[in-house]
C-alpha cells in the first residue's frame, strides 16, 4: 500500500505532466454530475401551486425568483432563475413541481399562471398536470 501512495504522490506531485490535470479534475466533474442528479429529481413528481413571494439579483449571480409553495400543510421555499420570456410577477400564483421523495425540491414553471379559479392543490398535489396546464 505504501508503494502505491509513494506511485501516486511522484505522478500527481512530482512529475509534471498535463496528466496531472485530468487526475484533479475529474473528482470535480463526477461530484458536479452527483450533484445535478441529486438536486434534479422533480421529473417525476407531483405539481401544486407556488407563490412568488419577491425577484431579486444577487451580485454575483442570475437574477432570480424566490417562492414558496405547500406540500401537506407543510410550507417549502426555494427560488429558481428569473427567465425573461415568462416575466413572473410579484405576488402571483405559478405551477410548481416537486418531488416525491424530497419536498423540498421543485421547480417552477414561470411561463404557466394559475387562474384565478383555482383556489388551492390538494394536499398532496395533482399527480398529472392539470388540465389548465396541459397545453403550456
Amino acid at each position: 500500500m505504501n508503494k502505491f501512495i509513494e506511485t501516486l504522490r511522484y505522478y500527481l506531485v512530482e512529475k509534471e505532466s498535463k496528466w496531472n490535470y485530468l487526475f484533479i479534475i475529474i473528482p470535480f466533474i463526477l461530484l458536479y454530475m452527483y450533484i445535478s442528479y441529486k438536486h434534479n429529481p422533480v421529473e417525476y413528481g407531483n405539481y401544486t401551486i407556488g407563490y412568488i413571494d419577491r425577484i431579486y439579483w444577487p451580485i454575483v449571480n442570475h437574477k432570480k425568483v424566490s417562492y414558496e409553495y405547500t406540500v401537506n400543510d407543510k410550507v417549502y421555499s426555494s427560488s429558481s432563475i428569473y427567465r425573461d420570456s415568462a416575466d413572473p410577477k410579484v405576488g402571483h400564483y405559478y405551477l410548481v413541481q416537486f418531488s416525491l421523495e424530497d419536498n423540498s425540491y421543485s421547480k417552477i414553471y414561470q411561463d404557466i399562471p394559475v387562474p384565478d379559479s383555482i383556489k388551492q392543490a390538494p394536499p398532496g398535489g395533482w399527480k398529472e398536470r392539470p388540465e389548465w396546464a396541459k397545453g403550456k
